[in-house]
């Protein structure tokens, strides 16, 4: 039944979100070059390096953070190894730091354990939440309606919160196939 939830409650995140027309690049403007020059199209993500983007123009629910991640071609950050949490943590400290105060607080991510209480997953790669870097070594007591991962950006532990909770967050563009799949 959650699962059902779920999905109906992201099938109309979809479609109550404006359509957008964002080109990944657009000529730039007074180019005399005869090769046309490619300009990045806009992007509210002003912190950003190739694989993870901050996004700080906003505080939202879980829900509308995974919608923004996707409305601009990425998903909520997966963290499903220690490399991965290195890499995150190296690129909130190189390309954030000067955010102190945004990263204070937690930064959603894309775990949930909504579908079923106690079993976490990583929901922008439906799979199991194997790694795992829990303050205080395990999550939180979820029957108060923490169902949603996030990470505390200076520290790099995890938290469960309420999925409605205002947070900034973290997305992530990532090769369909990565360096964990298991095919």
């Amino acid at each position: 039944m959650r699962s059902l939830l779920l999905v109906s409650l992201f099938i109309g995140l979809a479609w109550a979100l404006p359509e957008l027309d964002v080109s990944p690049t657009s000529p730039a403007p007074g180019n005399d070059t005869s090769e046309e020059e490619l300009i990045p199209a806009f992007s509210p993500f002003s912190r950003t390096d190739g694989r993870f983007a901050l996004g700080t123009f906003a505080q939202v629910n879980w829900f509308q953070a995974q919608a923004n991640c996707a409305a601009f071609g990425y998903t909520l950050v997966s963290i499903t190894s220690e490399s991965d949490q290195r890499s995150l943590r190296s690129f909130l400290y190189t390309v954030a730091r000067d955010q102190q105060e945004l990263l204070r607080d937690p930064l959603w991510t894309s775990g949930t354990d909504l579908a079923n209480t106690d079993t976490w997953v990583w929901f922008s790669k439906g799979r199991a939440v194997n790694y795992r870097n829990f303050q205080n070594g395990l999550p939180g007591y979820t029957s108060d309606g923490r169902h949603c991962l996030a990470i505390n950006g200076i520290s790099g532990l995890w938290v469960n919160e309420e999925c409605g909770q205002q947070r900034f967050f973290i997305c992530e563009k990532r090769c369909q196939f990565d360096d964990d799949a298991n095919f």
